[in-house]
């Protein structure tokens, strides 16, 4: 896979699944080989919100980080299935990712964006893992148990999850991964720019 870092990344470390792998749910973590049956997803999956798509080269290579509010089992179904299928034409145009040069691929009229990035990933490996981050562990945040009490606490419910989602996005560099400029993950990339040893 090549792979050349846009400016301000070029000389970012990078974690590894190995670094990070502490912070993921182990009995969640899902395996998939190309030609073999597709793992089955369960209920258990929607009740975390951010997970992270690794495609194996020579070593793990963090692919994508997403979140989602409310079904995340769905998503990752969505992602097996599009990794699972063999890659159509290489015919397209390809663009920049967050991180990276020319690594995602633009959609013509009328294509699913994800579901054709998702079959280009499928398409350059062999082997994948979908690891679901516990938030709150990598974060280091207590658990909140109850209801929250101040606005500090709500902000923290509120943000979490976007925030982990550009943070491990940011230390992996994960190749495919985009973020919306005015929400939270664009902010979050913005800050750490600027703050790089805090992410180090």
């Amino acid at each position: 896979m090549n792979t050349e870092k846009r400016e301000p990344y070029k000389n970012n470390s990078v974690l590894t699944y190995q670094d990070l792998e502490k912070f993921f749910i182990p009995e969640l973590e899902l395996e998939y080989y190309k030609g073999q049956d597709i793992p089955k997803v369960d209920d258990k999956y929607n009740e975390y919100r951010v997970w992270l798509l690794f495609a194996k080269f020579e070593n793990w290579v963090c692919m994508q980080v997403a979140h989602s509010k409310n079904d995340v089992k769905k998503e990752i179904e969505f992602v097996l299935e599009c990794l699972s299928q063999k890659c159509g034409s290489n015919n397209y145009e390809l663009k920049d990712s967050q991180f990276f040069k020319n690594v995602c691929p633009k959609p013509k009229q009328g294509e699913n964006y994800r579901k054709l990035l998702y079959t280009k990933i499928g398409s350059e490996s062999k082997e994948f893992k979908i690891c679901i981050l516990d938030v709150n562990n990598y974060l280091g945040l207590e658990k909140n148990e109850g209801t929250n009490n101040n606005d500090a606490d709500r902000i923290i419910e509120i943000c979490k999850n976007q925030y982990a989602e550009a943070k491990i996005a940011y230390q992996t560099l994960a190749v495919c991964w985009r973020k919306v400029s005015s929400a939270i993950d664009g902010q979050t990339i913005s800050y750490a720019v600027e703050h790089r040893s805090e992410f180090e």
